[in-house]
């Protein structure tokens, strides 16, 4: 579930921060890629300051949780399976 919710917070993330290539004075707003000459050119870096700049608050808050829950998760199943693996040569 935890995946699921990072999926969709991080797609509408995605969707927030392609809105930079759009805006009058994109070359004005870059910070990483200041020699780009067309928005194919922008660093993904650069569009994700964007996307966090103009994003909502909730989205990145709920993108930010879930990734870390979903992390937490998985390094507990990798604990448990490698405890299981070490108990069973003792």
């Amino acid at each position: 579930m935890s995946l699921g919710i990072f999926s969709y917070t991080f797609f509408t993330f995605g969707w927030a921060a392609s809105y930079l290539m759009l805006e009058d004075n994109w070359s004005e707003m870059l910070i990483f890629s200041k020699d780009a000459m067309t928005p194919q050119d922008i660093s993904e870096l650069d569009k994700l300051i964007y996307g966090f700049q103009h994003a909502p608050l909730v989205v990145t808050i709920l993108m930010m949780v879930s990734f870390l829950y979903a992390l937490f998760l998985i390094v507990i199943i990798l604990r448990r399976i490698l405890l299981t693996k070490y108990q069973s040569t003792n």
